[in-house]
């Protein structure tokens, strides 16, 4: 099975080029069986929508996700729950898994929460937390102890991701690593992944998967 871990669309990303119809499409069109929607969820897309009248951002976020996860079926994928999460304090990015129902209610609270005080909330709600492209120009440093893991392949052509940097630090301090294309438009689309022997069907059967590094990088 090949998926995507990292995957925007332009019902919630406002940098998203393709909707979820056109994202599946073109997945499925270069041999992937399944992505994860992990569009921004951060202070500033929710403004970004609340100036466009959009009051409830996470139910934006949840609706942008189970329409993704409804038009699946008919392009032959399976559609994951995900989330890039900023906080308030910094301009890193993380890539949250396992949140199949949403427990990010209060989005304010949430993005004024900080890395520490969120392992926390990942830990009791069995939630896999990795930090995306961790070596970007303005990223700062996570503790690998409140990580997961950091995604040591980030695709997206417009940025350098420094891959390279990424992979030796997991590897010194023996972070599970990740791949994903960093999908905004359609010359993203299956730059990077992961695959697997099994089939997948729901969040917590790809949180055990990645949990027990399970895959090998795309």
């Amino acid at each position: 099975m090949k998926i995507d871990l990292h995957v925007h669309t332009s019902e919630v990303s406002a940098c998203g080029k393709l909707s979820a119809e056109e994202t599946l499409r073109l997945y499925r069109e270069h041999g992937f069986d399944a992505l994860v929607v992990t569009n921004h969820f951060n202070r500033w897309t929710a403004d970004y929508w609340a100036k466009r009248g959009v009051t409830d951002f996470v139910k934006l976020c949840r609706d942008a996700v189970n329409g993704a996860k409804a038009l699946a079926p008919q392009y032959g994928m399976t559609v994951f729950a995900g989330c890039e999460l900023r906080f308030d304090c910094n301009i890193n990015d993380y890539l949250v898994f396992g949140a199949d129902d949403w427990l990010f209610e209060d989005c304010g609270e949430l993005f004024a929460l900080d890395p520490k005080s969120f392992a926390e909330f990942a830990r009791k709600h069995n939630l896999l937390v990795y930090q995306a492209h961790p070596f970007r120009n303005g990223m700062t440093v996570t503790d690998p102890a409140l990580l997961s893991g950091i995604e040591v392949k980030n695709g997206c052509p417009r940025h350098d991701s420094r891959n390279d940097i990424a992979a030796a630090w997991a590897d010194k301090f023996r972070l599970r690593k990740i791949a994903g294309s960093d999908c905004h438009r359609a010359e993203d689309v299956g730059l990077a992944g992961i695959e697997c022997a099994e089939t997948l069907r729901t969040e917590a059967d790809l949180v055990r998967l990645l949990r027990e590094n399970r895959y090998r990088l795309l």
